[in-house]
């Protein structure tokens, strides 16, 4: 995303910077207008987390020096805002409402793309049978 000359992009600095916004926002951190009262939405604030990593992920090894530490610094102090504001961080038991899809979202998140590659495959051929 950098230029030739190896200096840091103003419009991928600036999407990020948007992004992190409209996390703040929807983590009642900051009013969406000037004057404006906090509100949270947790949902859209996740999903603002998940651009920004996914920016991260797709961008990885052709970011500036400059982009990657802006990258990691604030997706580090959001992640570590969502986990508060979403309660997540409180000790104690955490009560699944679908403990089996868990212990299948998490063997898949541990999986690798060639893996699931492989079991998409795998399912698509038996499917076809």
């Amino acid at each position: 995303m950098a230029d030739i000359k190896g200096e840091d992009n103003v419009d991928f600095i600036n999407l990020v910077l948007m992004l992190n916004q409209n996390a703040l926002i929807n983590l009642g951190e900051t009013p969406r207008f000037l004057g404006g009262k906090l509100s949270r939405n947790l949902v859209l604030a996740r999903q603002n987390v998940n651009m920004i990593k996914a920016i991260a992920d797709k961008t990885k090894n052709n970011l500036t020096t400059g982009e990657a530490k802006l990258v990691f610094r604030l997706l580090g102090e959001l992640q570590s805002k969502y986990v508060k504001a979403s309660g997540l961080d409180k000790p104690g038991p955490v009560k699944s409402s679908n403990p089996r899809q868990e212990r299948i979202d998490a063997a898949l998140d541990g999986m690798s793309n060639a893996d699931l590659a492989k079991l998409l495959s795998d399912i698509t051929k038996n499917v076809k049978k």
